[in-house]
């Protein structure tokens, strides 16, 4: 199937790695999901995922930048 890069399913994160990724906690986590802020993928009742796109644009979209000296 070439390379691994090319397989969508590199692309998903379980909720435990994006715990361990971001260093956060799973009630920190679940706040975000309730607020409707951070996108996930509702798999089953207890099974979320999440892709690492959407992560990586919810971090962006969340970027600041303080004292810009221009």
């Amino acid at each position: 199937m070439g390379s691994d890069q090319a397989n969508p399913l590199n692309e998903i994160l379980t909720e435990k790695e994006l715990l361990d990724l971001l260093g956060i906690k799973k009630d920190f986590l679940s706040r975000l999901r309730l607020e409707r802020q951070f996108p996930f993928c509702k798999v089953s009742d207890r099974t979320r995922i999440y892709l690492a796109k959407d992560v990586v644009d919810y971090i962006k979209g969340k970027r600041m930048i303080i004292n810009r000296h221009e």
